[in-house]
């Protein structure tokens, strides 16, 4: 299994809590979209996390296309969450208030969707 995250403070909570050698020694692997990577983790720490596992996913020309028409339909959502919802090729995406809605992208019902992690299979 793959888990998704989009929101930094997912990996901030687990260094906090002294859990993010223990999370990388899960069966599950951590990923993340390029561009939360390049605009929030590589200065901060990113070389580290890549070489306890963290995956860095890219997305390409279409799908970055896909993503950010997601993203104008659904404006609550951040680009790293668009990029992550591709990536997943999730069927939900959680609203802003909690609720859930169509997300439109994706072809399956394999994953399970946060507003911050999501865990693809």
């Amino acid at each position: 299994m793959t888990i998704l995250v989009s929101d930094t403070s997912v990996l901030i909570d687990l260094e906090r809590g002294e859990l993010i050698s223990c999370a990388f020694k899960l069966s599950a692997t951590f990923a993340v979209p390029d561009v939360l990577y390049e605009r929030e983790l590589r200065d901060y720490g990113g070389e580290e996390l890549v070489k306890l596992g963290l995956k860095v996913q890219s997305l390409d020309g279409d799908g970055v296309a896909l993503a950010m028409r997601h993203m104008q339909a659904q404006r609550h959502l951040t680009v790293p969450d668009s990029f992550r919802s591709r990536i997943g090729q999730a069927k939900w995406v959680d609203t802003a208030d909690g609720r859930r809605a169509t997300s439109g992208i994706g072809q399956g019902g394999g994953s399970r969707l946060s507003r911050r992690v999501m865990a693809a299979r």
